[in-house]
């Protein structure tokens, strides 16, 4: 099997053969493949000279970036799994992941490391490798250097993961809390390598990055460029998902490969076709996943870049990637998930049959499955084959064993993704959806049941449940349905301040509807077809407060725009003008360009009024 350490030595190679080709395309400017060499070579060193070792997990704590992209090749090197904390997610979802994977080290820039013995941006302290019960090593880069500021203890030291382990990616957990799926080392580099084969990746390409750097998608994207000597083009997190900033961003940056969700491309597109764009002929692969994916979106893509070839692709985190589809010009309706990438063996399991508990024996005869060389149009769950699967749910046995199987005699092992899906006559795979409550939101995988359990927990909600809804732009947002306790009366700003501080903002509910009692089916479960659907109702007009400073009539115009509101007062609520965390986003970027200072994408729900948004902004030190 193939080692991610492989990265190294690849980039190495394209350092010594064309040191001056561009590598990491960012807001800190071109940094070339012989200046990544270097930066991942010093950070490797600083990694071993912090006693870090196979075994271990390293958190880290940088921005987006060719500083976090040497970090994290510095890491698959050492052969040091790490774990990779956004900067824009909230101190109590860093608090949750650190409680859970117990870092033996930390990587942060210099000022991250000021103070307590490393604490990430956000004033979370990694708490060290609890087993061994010491302090973190901590490490700091910045450009060029690397430096030591604490070392983990020397001798004999419990495994907090497999040594066979590079990276711990984290979803969202049905109890509430999140969980780490343990990635193992060659599954990123195998798929990397496949997606750069397929799509055409080489030197002088440019990928364009947008997946959040604690995702595997983003591992993808920068495992296949930097292996193929391409490019990879990095934009500010906070204009990533706002197409109306990443375009002119991008210009003159000549991407040619996107690897991304279709709500991404969509707005992208949108801001294209808004600002005039003339068709762009570099274009020469857009991958597209996390999401179904329609006609109507591959023929706008189309329309924007005439040459490039159109990709449906398919895969849970724990797999990374599964299933493609090379999508043909005469495409209606939705659009396949396609068939089995090399290495990769797809299997239905009947979906009378979906629920069974696990069985070894429902994967080893073939009689009980149907596979890819099935004619009719057969329905079940998808069950994934393959050797490069991860290697399960770190601390959680009991849900390792419900999903994955034990390797075969052969090195194979099978996940069941809980997906449902139907192959057609000439072997490609329909995504028909889920058999449970998971949903995807902007790519990104989410339990609806961890949400209802922040809602359930707080004084006031008898019970809740939450489902999504989609905006005009058939974007996907959660929806928050309560019920009060009976006489009770539910703070919902409070309440939405306090879950946009504990989950990610893609998490937040974007509505909240109270309800006498929420609808049940016959069996006493929520029924969530009958939960109305938020855009029927009606929300706030608007008109709550005069705006009494400058900053706040500034800031009332970027709210105006962002969330097409004429009437709009000081005290009016950001939530209850249906705000979402793509708005949220929008304002962020707005505020840098109008303000001169960059607030984080979670003040605007921590200060979901213009007249708390403009004290926030008017206290920052940093304004110019």
């Amino acid at each position: 099997m193939m080692f991610d350490a492989e990265i190294g030595r690849r980039v190495a190679e394209h350092a010594a053969q064309a040191p001056g080709s561009p590598a990491v395309v960012s807001a800190e400017g071109v940094l070339t493949y012989h200046g990544l060499s270097t930066r991942m070579e010093r950070y490797r060193e600083a990694l071993v000279a912090a006693g870090l070792r196979p075994g271990d997990v390293v958190a880290m704590a940088l921005p987006d970036g060719a500083t976090g992209i040497a970090a994290m090749l510095a890491a698959f090197t050492a052969g040091v799994a790490f774990v990779w904390l956004d900067e824009d997610q909230p101190a109590a979802r860093h608090r949750a992941i650190l409680e859970d994977c117990h870092p033996t080290g930390l990587v942060t820039t210099p000022n991250g490391a000021e103070g307590a013995a490393g604490s990430p941006p956000a004033g979370v302290t990694v708490q060290g490798n609890r087993a061994a019960g010491s302090p973190p090593a901590v490490v700091t880069v910045q450009g060029d250097e690397a430096a030591v500021v604490s070392a983990a203890p020397s001798g004999p030291r419990a495994e907090t993961v497999p040594q066979d382990t590079s990276c711990l990616v984290y979803t969202s957990g049905s109890t509430g809390r999140p969980k780490g799926i343990v990635q193992r080392s060659g599954n990123l580099l195998h798929f990397a390598r496949w997606l750069a084969s397929e799509t055409g990746l080489r030197r002088g390409s440019h990928m364009l990055q947008l997946a959040r750097l604690s995702y595997d998608a983003a591992y993808l994207e920068i495992l296949s460029a930097l292996d193929a000597g391409a490019a990879i083009v990095i934009p500010p997190p906070t204009v990533k998902p706002d197409g109306a900033e990443l375009l002119p961003w991008l210009d003159g940056r000549e991407v040619t490969h996107v690897f991304c969700v279709p709500t991404l491309i969509r707005r992208l597109l949108l801001a294209r076709e808004s600002a005039g764009e003339p068709p762009d002929l570099g274009m020469r692969a857009v991958s597209l996943y996390g999401e179904p994916l329609h006609s109507s979106t591959v023929d706008q893509v189309r329309a924007h870049f005439p040459r490039t070839a159109v990709y449906n692709m398919y895969g849970p985190a724990e797999t990374t990637v599964a299933t493609f589809h090379l999508v043909e010009p005469d495409c209606a309706g939705d659009i396949p998930i396609g068939r089995d990438i090399p290495g990769v063996e797809t299997l239905l399991r009947g979906a009378d049959n979906a629920s069974d508990a696990w069985n070894a024996s429902d994967v080893s005869d073939a009689s009980d499955v149907s596979d890819a060389s099935d004619t009719s149009d057969d329905e079940g769950e998808v069950w994934i084959r393959t050797r490069f699967l991860a290697r399960g749910y770190l601390g959680r046995p009991a849900e390792t064993a419900a999903v994955f199987s034990a390797m075969d005699e052969s090195g194979l092992r099978t996940y069941r993704t809980g997906d449902l899906a139907r192959r057609r006559p000439d072997g490609a795979l329909v995504f028909l959806g889920r058999r449970d409550h998971q949903v995807k939101i902007r790519g990104a995988r989410v339990e609806l049941a961890e949400i209802e359990a922040v809602l359930r927990a707080e004084p006031g909600v008898a019970q809740a449940a939450v489902g999504v809804f989609s905006d005009e732009q058939g974007t996907v947002h959660p929806a928050a349905y309560l019920e009060p306790v009976s006489a009770a009366k539910v703070d919902v700003r409070g309440l939405h301040r306090h879950v946009a501080s504990v989950l990610p903002a893609y998490m937040v509910p974007a509505a909240y509807v109270m309800l006498d009692k929420l609808p049940l089916t016959a069996t006493g479960k929520i029924d969530r077809n009958r939960l109305p659907d938020p855009n029927t109702l009606t929300s706030g007009t608007g008109s709550r407060g005069a705006f009494e400073t400058e900053t706040e009539r500034r800031l009332a115009a970027i709210w105006r725009e962002v969330l097409e509101r004429e009437e709009l007062g000081a005290d009016d609520d950001f939530f209850e003008l249906k705000g979402h965390s793509l708005m949220a986003v929008r304002i962020a970027a707005a505020v840098i360009g109008e303000f001169g200072v960059e607030i984080p994408v979670r003040a605007v729900f921590e200060h979901p009024t213009v007249r708390e948004l403009a004290a926030y902004i008017d206290d920052d030190p940093s304004r110019l």
